[in-house]
């Protein structure tokens, strides 16, 4: 097998050129920044909610269409 061993990276590295580029100042500003800058949110997972049992008039409200027509009550099987 052909393995390339490469030595470890100082992790300041990064970061000691960019205060030598930059200056520590605007450095420190700008990690006080990117921590305190909203995360975006994850992506809703929750099951979409069933609406058949809600009644016309709050479907209305919300804005979805209407169920259909309103059952004849005089011909009630009773």
């Amino acid at each position: 097998m052909n393995v390339i061993h490469l030595p470890p990276r100082n992790r300041r590295d990064p970061l000691d050129a960019a205060i030598a580029l930059h200056g520590p100042r605007y450095v420190l500003m700008a990690a006080m920044r990117a921590m305190l800058r909203p995360r975006a949110r994850p992506p809703d997972t929750t099951p979409p909610v069933k609406v058949d049992h809600i009644s016309d008039h709050i479907r209305r409200d919300i804005g979805l269409m209407p169920r259909g027509p309103a059952p004849d009550w005089t011909r009630h099987p009773f």
